[in-house]
């Protein structure tokens, strides 16, 4: 089924129960005939998920009988600017894009020519000419059932796919990270470093599943023909300001600080004394994080100049803790909050159903508990509880790690209601850090839902990442298997807070120049964690 979840001033088109996705429903209403060429006009893509920016763009290919039909591929729309080509396309069942029961490939004949290049698959399903794939849920490093993990770009022999190279090499990005019904890409036009896939003024591509089952289904191949001209990645879009905060805001920061680069914290004091931030709160801090440590932390230089820094931190978690720290103002932890556990017995409700290779997860669980915690501060004179909080990795939809995933949010849940409970009138609430939803969105939903003050749900923030019109939060060029994603997430009551600016900032976006200002180079963030600095500016409503 499909959902829809609100969000401010967009929309995302969301989750349901993920159906096997080689078996999906057959398509209802009339098929409308594709195969032709489409040249869309131009459209300015916003890369995050929500989608409503594609309202215009006509339908680029779409399933047009019944053989098509029968597979999971519903329509895929297209659209392009100077340095990327968009893509964006539907599917029957709610699934990640990442982790499929099979394959997605992007077969793409880079050069508008079918003798050059080589012929993949059969004629139904297949196509001549193709001089690259584009592969979702690669089945090269498989999790287990069929299900695939991660997207790469594969070289094309005359006859078949062959070796994978990374998909950062073309810039792939791909939103939403969690399961939804449809999704949205980007590819750039000047191609990788040595030339390999560059895009001509037209190509012609098609979308191919093909399931762990070994079926194979297809979109029509279809002609795209550019409808601006191409011109290099270029350094154009550096900024030389990080964005300063509105009048009366206060500016809220959360990172990832990757566990064991924050033992040795220089350039995390640099990078977030940069944004200036009045309220911080920080996840995968190592496990000896202590009074004495972020003592130390907050007393570096940068930091220190900025005012006087208070902190709380969580006593459970394990090998990595949360923070809440604020500058120039009071703070206090959560009663309810300094540890966070489990109900009883709630662990032992999954772990049975889990394969034996996931049932450690529970067992590590049971000893760590939850890697969150809870912190009072009063923002512009209305009494905030700010909850950090750093949830399980990996997996896909439905899995061990993804039911986990779940359980912590409930647990999460259960001990802030208590807390907020503890308020009269109800207090605001802000919930950030590391979600990592890349299986189904519930995680999210369940710390979201009726949590603000007047009872609706809590708004997401959307911070930008500077110099670009995408919302990823997380990258890893350096392993490539998996694509630029937003794992990190900031949770606000907007009944209370009206949102008056963010960004999610990392060094590379930054001029030389600029980055040397700040005492960063452009390659300090990705020195120091996988994950962007995300900043959200919040206001009192009046």
């Amino acid at each position: 089924m499909r959902s829809f979840l609100s969000y401010p001033g967009r929309r995302l088109l969301g989750v349901g129960m993920l159906v096997a996705f080689a078996a999906c429903r057959a398509a209802s209403g009339r098929p409308i005939a594709t195969g032709t060429t489409v040249s869309a006009p131009r459209s300015a893509i916003w890369l995050d998920g929500h989608l409503d920016d594609w309202a215009g763009v006509p339908v680029w290919s779409q399933a047009v009988n019944a053989s098509n039909a029968k597979g999971p591929l519903q329509s895929a729309w297209a659209t392009d600017d100077a340095q990327w080509w968009y893509l964006s396309f539907a599917v029957r069942d709610s699934v990640s894009h990442s982790t499929m029961p099979g394959t997605l490939h992007l077969l793409i004949d880079a050069d508008d020519n079918a003798q050059t290049g080589g012929t993949v698959f059969d004629a139904a399903t297949g196509m001549a000419g193709v001089d690259v794939s584009l592969d979702f849920s690669r089945t090269d490093k498989p999790q287990g059932n069929g299900i695939g993990a991660g997207a790469a770009l594969r070289t094309v022999s005359s006859t078949t796919l062959g070796e994978y190279r990374s998909a950062y090499d073309l810039g792939v990005a791909a939103l939403p990270t969690w399961s939804a019904t449809r999704f949205e890409l980007r590819i750039s036009r000047d191609g990788a470093p040595d030339g390999f896939a560059r895009l001509g003024k037209a190509v012609r591509a098609r979308l191919v599943f093909e399931a762990s089952t070994g079926a194979v289904t297809a979109l029509p191949a279809t002609r795209y023909q550019f409808s601006s001209a191409a011109a290099p990645r270029t350094n154009a879009n550096l900024v030389s300001q990080i964005p300063r905060k509105s009048a009366g805001a206060v500016r809220v920061v959360q990172w990832n600080v990757s566990e064991g680069s924050f033992r040795s914290p220089a350039n995390h004091a640099k990078l977030l004394a940069a944004v200036q931030p009045d309220v911080i709160m920080l996840d995968e801090a190592y496990a000896e994080t202590s009074d004495s440590t972020l003592s130390e932390f907050f007393a570096r230089p940068e930091l220190a100049a900025l005012g006087r820094w208070r902190f709380v931190y969580s006593r459970s978690g394990g090998r990595q803790h949360t923070v809440v720290a604020t500058r120039d103002r009071d703070i206090r932890q959560a009663e309810s909050m300094v540890r966070v556990e489990y109900p009883t017995g709630v662990l032992d409700s999954v772990r049975t159903t889990a394969p034996p290779a996931a049932q450690h997860l529970f067992d590590i669980e049971a000893t760590a508990q939850l890697s969150s915690t809870g912190a009072w501060i009063t923002v512009d004179g209305i009494e905030t509880l700010f909850v950090p909080l750093d949830l399980q990795s990996g997996g896909f939809f439905r899995s061990p790690q993804d039911q986990l995933r779940v359980l912590q949010s409930r647990a999460i849940r259960a001990h802030l209601q208590r807390e907020l409970a503890s308020r009269a009138p109800r207090a605001a609430l802000v919930i950030a850090g590391d979600f990592n939803a890349i299986g189904s969105f519930e995680s999210i939903q369940t710390l979201q839902r009726g949590l603000d003050v007047d009872g609706s749900d809590l708004a997401i923030s959307d911070s930008w990442r500077l110099g670009e019109r995408t919302l990823v939060t997380w990258t890893d060029p350096k392993v490539g298997q998996f694509l630029p994603g937003r794992l990190d997430l900031t949770l606000f009551s907007d009944a209370a807070f009206e949102r008056t600016g963010g960004f999610a900032l990392s060094s590379v976006d930054l001029t030389s120049a600029y980055a040397t200002s700040l005492g960063l180079t452009q390659e300090t963030s990705a020195r120091t964690a996988d994950h962007l600095i995300m900043v959200t500016d919040l206001r009192r409503k009046r």
